[in-house]
């Protein structure tokens, strides 16, 4: 397994998550990475399971880097078993009327399991 590889991918993967961890209410105005504008007027609240899984996997990839060693073989098994193990793991999560997001969630869940190695 590339550390690196690992790492990156999983902070890619929180990133296609991140804009439904953000709650907005009607007339505020919200950063859109370069200024702040207006919000389009609707009350956004987070989603619980993005929020979730956006921290999960945020906490994952400062944890790895953060490790002078190797990740173990007994690592990867367990992260294995927590982002790909079956229900309540990632490859489980999608969200209803978000087509885009899932595409996207899709595909880097197929590049952080690559990185994972066998």
């Amino acid at each position: 397994m590339n550390k690196t590889e690992f790492i990156t991918q999983l902070r890619e993967t929180a990133t296609v998550l991140e804009p439904l961890t953000k709650s907005t209410l009607p007339g505020a105005r919200v950063w859109d990475g370069t200024s702040y504008v207006k919000s389009d007027g609707a009350t956004k609240i987070p989603d619980p399971y993005a929020m979730a899984w956006w921290m999960t996997l945020r906490t994952i990839a400062s944890l790895i880097e953060a490790q002078d060693t190797p990740v173990s073989s007994q690592q990867i098994s367990y992260l294995r078993s927590l982002l790909f193990g079956g229900m309540g793991s990632l490859s489980d999560l999608s969200f209803r009327n978000l087509d885009a997001i899932n595409s996207q969630l899709k595909d880097k869940r197929n590049s952080l399991f690559a990185s994972l190695g066998n």
